[in-house]
C-alpha cells in the first residue's frame, strides 16, 4: 500500500501537475501585482520578517473544510527556520479524497524539506493520521509522538493532545456524529462561521473537552519540566498562563481565522490568519 501511494505521489509531483497553475497567464499577472502580506505587527509590536519556529496543526487534508488555499499562501509568504505540524495533517487514510489543492500542500511541504531551503519540518502524529511511515517516505519529514525544542532559554513541548481527550476514546460514535455536524456547519457558512461558532459556545461537551485537554497538558508539562506546552486537537486556539507554564493551542486550518503559534527570537504568540489576508 505504501509503495503504491509513494509511486503515485512521485509521478504526480514530477509531472509538474502540482505547479501547473504557476505557468499560466493568471499566475504571471498575480505575481506582477504587489501582493498583500501580513506583517504580524499587531501581535509582536513590530513587523516580523522571519520566525525562528512556527507551529500549525489540524490541516485535515482530504476534508471539504480545510483551508488549503489560505495555507499555501501562508507557507509561500512566511519565512521561518522550523515548521512543526502538530498533528492531523490528513483527515483520513483515504488518499482518494485528496483534491488538487491538497496535493499542492504536500508538494509545498516536500519542497520545504529540500536541502537548499535549510528548513526543518517536524510532523507530530495526530489521531486522524494513519500515514506516519508513508509521509516520511513521501516528504522526508521526521515524525514524532511529541517533540521538544529549546527557545529563548525555555523548554517547549509540543504534542497533538488527543492523548488527553478521554471523551473521544470513550464515546467514539457520539464524537463522530458531533464532528460531522460541526463540519457541516462550517461548510454552510465557511467565511463568517456564525453557526459553527454558536455550536462551540453552547456545547458543554466541547467546552469541557477544551478544559480537560488544557489542564492535562499543563500537568504533563510540569512533569516534563517544560516551560511551554503546545497542543492542537481541540480546534480551539488559545493562550493560557498557569503555574509558570504557558499553554498554547494552535487551533485549526479548517477555520476562519486559522491560527499558528509564532516564535521570534524574543516572543511567542498565538496569531490569527484570516481569509483575504494575502489578497
Amino acid at each position: 500500500m505504501f509503495e503504491g501511494n509513494l509511486k503515485v505521489f512521485n509521478n504526480v509531483y514530477e509531472s509538474g501537475y502540482l505547479v501547473q497553475e504557476e505557468k499560466s497567464d493568471k499566475f504571471i499577472e498575480d505575481f506582477i501585482k504587489e501582493k498583500k502580506v501580513p506583517t504580524w505587527e499587531k501581535y509582536f509590536g513590530e513587523p516580523v520578517k522571519h520566525f525562528n519556529t512556527i507551529v500549525i496543526s489540524d490541516i485535515h487534508l482530504g476534508s471539504n473544510v480545510t483551508r488549503t488555499d489560505l495555507l499555501l499562501d501562508f507557507l509561500n509568504n512566511i519565512s521561518f527556520d522550523r515548521l512543526i505540524i502538530n498533528g492531523d495533517v490528513f483527515d483520513s487514510i483515504n488518499m482518494q479524497r485528496l483534491n488538487r489543492s491538497h496535493w499542492k500542500i504536500l508538494g509545498k511541504l516536500r519542497k520545504l524539506t529540500d536541502r537548499e531551503n535549510h528548513t526543518e519540518v517536524i510532523w507530530i502524529r495526530g489521531n486522524h493520521d494513519g500515514f506516519s511511515d508513508l509521509l516520511t517516505q513521501l516528504l522526508g519529514i521526521k515524525v514524532f509522538n511529541e517533540y521538544t525544542f529549546e527557545w529563548n532559554g525555555k523548554k517547549v513541548l509540543t504534542l497533538h493532545g488527543d492523548v488527553f481527550d478521554v471523551f473521544t476514546s470513550k464515546h467514539p460514535i457520539i464524537s463522530d456524529v458531533a464532528d460531522y455536524l460541526y463540519r457541516l456547519s462550517i461548510h454552510v457558512d465557511p467565511v463568517r462561521m456564525r453557526l459553527s461558532s454558536w455550536l462551540k459556545r453552547n456545547s458543554k461537551a466541547f467546552l469541557r473537552n477544551i478544559e480537560v485537554v488544557r489542564n492535562r497538558a499543563i500537568l504533563y508539562a510540569k512533569k516534563q519540566k517544560a516551560d511551554v506546552v503546545i497542543c492542537g486537537h481541540t480546534h480551539h486556539a488559545e493562550t493560557v498562563e498557569r503555574d509558570g507554564i504557558t499553554y498554547f493551542n494552535s487551533g485549526s486550518w479548517t477555520l476562519n481565522p486559522a491560527t499558528f503559534i509564532g516564535f521570534t527570537d524574543k516572543m511567542a504568540k498565538e496569531v490569527s490568519v484570516h481569509i483575504g489576508d494575502f489578497k
